[in-house]
């Protein structure tokens, strides 16, 4: 997990968004689709307050069902998700046009 680091690095607190059942306590989730099916991303309840600004940060992007699943899911609860970044970005998949280039095209990937 990059996320802990760098929200360190940063000043900011991290919010992990983790597959089902992965998270203790309450969690909201959003359900997303894969060309192989579906899944879903859950966040703890309150972890996140409307206003807040948010930066989502993956390892992998390659379809972009995750991350867009992730804006979703903080959008959902009020906050402004400002940056995308990832450490790999499968180009060829084209997983960022899912993005519609929000919050703007993901030039680390």
């Amino acid at each position: 997990m990059f996320g802990p680091t760098i929200a360190l690095a940063i000043g900011a607190k991290f919010v992990p968004l983790r597959k089902p059942k992965k998270l203790p306590g309450e969690v909201i989730a959003e359900a997303y689709e894969l060309e192989y099916g579906s899944d879903c991303l859950e966040m703890h309840v309150g972890a996140v307050e409307a206003g807040e600004r948010a930066i989502v940060i993956d390892d992998l992007v390659a379809t972009g069902g995750t991350l867009s699943a992730a804006i979703s899911l903080l959008e959902r609860v009020g906050a402004e998700v400002v940056e995308c970044a990832c450490v790999i970005g499968l180009r060829e998949v084209k997983g960022q046009r899912r993005l519609n280039g929000k919050p703007r095209e993901i030039d680390s990937c």
